[in-house]
């Protein structure tokens, strides 16, 4: 026992370095939540910091454009229901100042469409060290994620990026809002589907059924469209989340056995029975072959 104490009191001092940077480690390591810049509203920012414009219904259309000349790039509109939004950066080189942001509608470009003034942002002075700093951080600033969370009710997909969860081996719904008069025109190809549907529809509305094989394993499918005398590869239209296969009936007629290994089992059991049957017969055959002589 005094052995394993004198060893535990020797450990100590390595360990409370450890314990001590174990709390500022883990805080370091979770991503701070950006600031929300909001409609008519004024917000004060640094150069690199990180804003999140959240715009309700009525306030901005899915897919206008957020500008400012201190943002290191235009912000489009996304949907994360029930906010449009996107991420912005303040440029490092932004001088101190109150600054326009403009929301421009995505199809506002000719000359005499001015862009709608939106909200301001202030920007604080910083000396050349922040400024040097704040290059160094927007270098590892990682990639928009591009994933849209659209509302429950309604029809899938609402864009390229609508990314909605389905169970492995249920039927669903394809709806397409878009390419009216283009009945049985366009089918669409995933390596998550069982068959190759066709969008078909007389009115604005073309819609397509198909079934998730119960076999494809999790994860972000793409859907692609084909037309009709294309050429060149087909573009990706819309993606899927799969998750674990579907429970009852679903899965069930795709696999009549309900797995491919109960169906091997199957069929062993099967084949057994089988020769067993065959044995049985030709022995009895023989049997009264060997007593009728």
């Amino acid at each position: 026992m005094d052995r394993f104490r004198t060893a535990a009191w020797a450990a100590l001092p390595l360990l409370l370095p450890l314990l001590a940077a174990g709390p500022a480690a883990a805080s370091d390591s979770v991503s701070q939540p950006t600031a929300s810049l909001t409609y008519s509203s004024v917000r004060s920012v640094r150069p690199g910091e990180t804003l999140t414009v959240d715009a309700k219904q009525g306030e901005a259309l899915y897919g206008d454009t957020m500008r400012s000349s201190v943002f290191l790039a235009t912000g489009k509109l996304r949907m994360m229901d029930p906010l449009l939004t996107t991420t912005v950066t303040i440029a490092c080189e932004a001088e101190p100042g109150t600054y326009p942001v403009l929301r421009r509608g995505a199809g506002d470009v000719g000359p005499d469409e001015h862009p709608f003034r939106w909200a301001r942002v202030r920007v604080e002075p910083v000396d050349e060290a922040a400024r040097r700093a704040c290059r160094d951080k927007v270098k590892k600033l990682p990639r928009p994620d591009p994933e849209e969370r659209w509302a429950a009710d309604t029809t899938w997909p609402q864009s390229e990026w609508d990314v909605r969860t389905f169970r492995a081996g249920n039927r669903i719904t394809i709806t397409d809002n878009d390419d009216e008069g283009a009945d049985g025109d366009i089918s669409l190809i995933s390596r998550a589907f069982t068959d190759r549907p066709v969008l078909r529809g007389a009115k604005a509305v073309l819609t397509a059924a198909t079934t998730l094989k119960c076999d494809a394993a999790p994860g972000l499918y793409v859907v692609y469209r084909h037309d009709v005398g294309q050429s060149g590869p087909d573009k990706p239209w819309a993606r899927l989340r799969l998750v674990g296969a579907a429970r009852g009936k679903a899965c069930s007629a795709a696999h009549p056995f309900g797995s491919s290994r109960l169906s091997v089992a199957a069929w062993t059991v099967g084949g057994t029975l089988l020769a067993a049957g065959a044995g049985a017969l030709f022995l009895r055959a023989r049997s009264r072959r060997g007593n009728s002589a």
